[in-house]
């Protein structure tokens, strides 16, 4: 398993649990289109939970469903399969979003001071350290000024590094 599908996986999970992993894997391993009466089989996981995972997994874009009505008893029948197109451009977004959450935190950590108790480990901006005259809400200590430098050079990076990633992930895509 390479390194995109572990990544894919732990987003995944991080949405949808583990149940999620255990269909999006019986999707992936399938290459094909499975009913919910084959995903249940293949997860061995029960209806409701197969139903509420494959409704989420939609949700994020991840799979997509053909519906297809029985010539028997007239009711609908669904075929899941996944959203090649689709991962790409929900990871792509999600990058997007956390990226533009990065750069706003980058800037305010860049505009803000901090000052910080030394016992407690509390962390305040300026304002919030003048209303307390300088010391700590907890132990009453003095406060003192954060040395931010080795935290913002690490944001600096990461915002880099995924600027790049999506950059290179943009081109990449079919238009």
């Amino acid at each position: 398993m390479n390194d995109q599908v572990k990544g894919l996986l732990r987003f995944i999970e991080s949405y949808v649990g583990t149940e999620g992993v255990t269909v999006f894997q019986a999707l992936l391993e399938s290459n094909r289109e499975l009913s919910y009466s084959d995903i249940i089989a293949a997860t061995g996981l029960d209806e409701q939970r197969v139903r509420r995972v494959l409704y989420e997994l939609s949700d994020l874009g991840l799979v997509i469903y053909r519906r297809v009505q029985s010539p028997e008893d007239g009711k609908f029948v669904y075929y899941w399969s996944l959203n090649s197109y689709g991962i790409n451009q929900v990871l792509l977004n999600r990058k997007r979003m956390t990226l533009e959450k990065l750069r706003a935190r980058l800037e305010h950590e860049t505009r803000t001071v901090f000052f910080l108790c030394l016992n407690d480990g509390i962390r305040l901006s300026f304002d919030e350290a003048m209303e307390l005259d300088f010391r700590c809400p907890k132990c009453s200590s003095l406060l003192v000024q954060e040395d931010r430098n080795p935290y913002l050079d690490t944001l600096r990076k990461l915002v880099e590094k995924l600027d790049r990633e999506i950059e290179y992930e943009r081109r990449s895509l079919p238009t």
